[in-house]
């Protein structure tokens, strides 16, 4: 079970989703209902701004600590998840287009944006 900030405990069943690389949370995603991950974005979405606000006060403070990374997790999850909801409704996946598995992201590139 991934920690999460106090203040966000309600939303700790969604722990699942504390998942920290874009591979993880695509192959979460496909597997997924879109029941689930309908259910998940609306648990999420009344929390968005004050978990960006919670996020940025840490980052600053440079305290990032664990909790929070992971709830940085859940709302990266969230945007890899909102495509879906918004376009490909009732599918998880781009109707009439490629696998996403086809297009694996480098997680290790030495470009890519540090936490």
């Amino acid at each position: 079970m991934a920690e999460l900030p106090q203040k966000f405990a309600a939303l700790s069943e969604w722990d699942a989703w504390c998942l920290a690389t874009e591979t993880e949370r695509n192959a979460r995603r496909v597997k997924s209902s879109f029941e689930d991950i309908s259910a998940f974005a609306l648990a999420m979405e009344p929390h968005v701004e004050e978990i960006c606000a919670h996020i940025d006060a840490a980052q600053a403070e440079g305290d990032l600590d664990a909790p929070t990374l992971n709830l940085f997790y859940l709302l990266l999850s969230l945007a890899e998840v909102a495509p879906a909801i918004e376009s490909y409704d009732p599918e998880v996946e781009v109707v009439d287009g490629y696998e996403s598995k086809l297009f694996a992201p480098e997680e290790r590139h030495p470009l890519r944006p540090a936490i």
